[in-house]
């Protein structure tokens, strides 16, 4: 099977040869590319070479272009640093209140912001490069209650939630949030990605209750991605930490894909996965980073086993979070290596 039929297959519950592989690899690239941080995520050419770099090297079958997780805050006005060493942060709010939310303004503008539209010209360059060698996943950047903790500021906006008078007012902040990530996930689609994807974790077990997250998240991640099987794509959900209490509320959105990480267990999230989204995860990052290549063989085995094995369907094989810049080469290829059973040492040898 090619990567593209590989992939579809699992996503759609069918026959596989093996599982699709993934990298979330967006800091492994600025680290290849030879530049800053603050240069990488602003250069689509740098952008794209290093995923082709990288799947030279690893042959993995979906690339997920992004480059960090403020591209979408920025265009909504927040403040962003950017940073030599680290990704972009959004470190100031746009709004200091609800009842300054008429400053926001989404159209297709927003698309013009400089992270953004940097993201949409590496998916672009890489569509016209790779064409359907390999599965092209554009990030969507971050779903929409995430972006309302940046846009209005995690403390005040967790703070309004608790106080429980403003509801009308953060369902309107969310109705934009919404909004924006469905121009920006469609924009993706346009400019030429398979499947798109969105990161909502401010959404997770980890910072608001699950009953919180049916009342303000779900419905908003379920429009943003009805949005997106309209207008033809696929799209992915990713949540981090412990989203075991809300698999079932994430299934429901629709979301083709759940990227779930370590800290799920996978032995309870599966059977309610399985036929409803696909799973993509769960090797830890953390072991990636710093174990050695049988640590990582030894996880992503115990994990492909959980889901039936390395011919399962409905599963994509990838860190559960984004990999470090320093992830060793050697535990990446361990970890692919369970899935292709292959027995030695080295880098891929598929031809792009």
């Amino acid at each position: 099977m090619t990567s593209k039929e590989r992939f579809y297959a699992a996503v759609r519950f069918q026959e596989v040869d093996r599982v699709p592989t993934d990298l979330h690899n967006f800091a492994l690239c600025a680290r290849a590319s030879g530049k800053s941080f603050d240069r990488f995520v602003l250069d689509p050419e740098a952008m794209a070479e290093a995923q082709i770099a990288l799947h030279k090297e690893f042959g993995h079958d979906v690339l997920l272009v992004e480059n960090g997780t403020a591209s979408l805050a920025q265009a909504m006005g927040c403040e962003i640093s950017l940073r030599e060493d680290d990704p972009p942060v959004a470190d100031r709010a746009v709004l200091r209140g609800l009842e300054e939310m008429d400053k926001l303004v989404v159209s297709g503008k927003i698309l013009e912001a400089p992270l953004l539209k940097a993201n949409l010209q590496a998916v672009r360059l890489l569509r016209k490069k790779l064409g359907d060698s390999v599965v092209i996943m554009g990030r969507g950047d971050q779903g929409p209650f995430s972006l309302a903790s940046q846009i209005l500021g995690m403390n005040e906006l967790l703070t309004v939630l608790g106080e429980g008078e403003m509801d009308a007012e953060i369902d309107a902040l969310l109705e934009l949030c919404a909004r924006a990530g469905i121009i920006c996930c469609t924009a993706m689609l346009e400019a030429g990605a398979h499947c798109t994807s969105i990161g909502d974790s401010t959404a997770g077990p980890d910072v608001i209750s699950p009953a919180m997250y049916e009342r303000f998240a779900r419905p908003y991640e379920k429009k943003l991605i009805d949005a997106v099987h309209g207008a033809g794509g696929m799209i992915a959900l990713h949540i981090c930490g412990n989203a075991g209490a809300i698999i079932e509320g994430m299934v429901d959105t629709g979301a083709d894909i759940l990227e779930l990480d370590q800290k799920t267990d996978l032995g309870r999230a599966w059977p309610v996965c399985r036929g409803r989204a696909a799973v993509l995860g769960q090797i830890s990052p953390v072991t990636l980073m710093n174990g050695t290549p049988g640590d990582v063989a030894l996880e992503t085995g115990e994990m492909l086993e959980k889901v039936g094995g390395r011919k399962a369907s409905g599963v994509i094989l990838g860190p559960g979070c984004a990999l470090g810049g320093l992830t060793p080469y050697e535990n990446i290829h361990a970890m692919l290596r369970q899935a292709r059973q292959e027995e030695k040492d080295g880098s891929y040898s598929g031809i792009i």
